[in-house]
């Protein structure tokens, strides 16, 4: 006779759906990939601002505006690659991207002489936000768009 399994209620899922399954871990993972891509495309950035300045006239006067662009290209840059990276939820995922970056950079910033920009609190404010939308703007191009289905002729 047969007995009856008492594990009728474990069901087999496929190795691709395992590889797939979301959690923390896997999350926590992802983030700090895209926060390393993050933070080397700042990295490059940053020095190919600097060279642009250090080859013209007057650098100071360059030295403000390319950092800023710099920072906006990185935020959009990794937003992109934390869609990428995770595949789902893209523009959560560049917003928490963007969210972890400021918190380095501001946590960054304590170890430097104050008032180093030259903006007042509230205009920092403003940029440190723009730079989320930013993130979150790259999420949603860097989302994983669905093939189209192509009609049968």
């Amino acid at each position: 006779m047969h007995q009856p399994s008492n594990y009728k209620h474990v069901t087999r899922t496929s190795k691709k759906k395992r590889e797939t399954e979301e959690s923390p871990a896997r999350f926590a993972q992802n983030l700090l990939k895209s926060l390393l891509i993050t933070f080397a495309a700042g990295a490059v950035l940053t020095v190919a601002g600097s060279l642009v300045a250090y080859f013209s006239a007057d650098p100071n006067v360059l030295i403000l505006p390319l950092s800023l662009v710099a920072a906006a290209l990185t935020a959009l840059i990794g937003g992109f690659a934390a869609a990428r990276i995770n595949g789902s939820a893209a523009m959560l995922s560049g917003l928490i991207n963007g969210t972890a970056m400021m918190a380095i950079m501001i946590l960054a910033s304590l170890f430097f002489k104050h008032d180093t920009s030259g903006y007042s609190a509230i205009v920092s404010l403003l940029l440190h936000a723009a730079f989320l939308l930013l993130s979150a703007i790259g999420g949603l191009l860097g989302q994983k768009r669905a093939k189209p289905r192509r009609r049968k002729r």
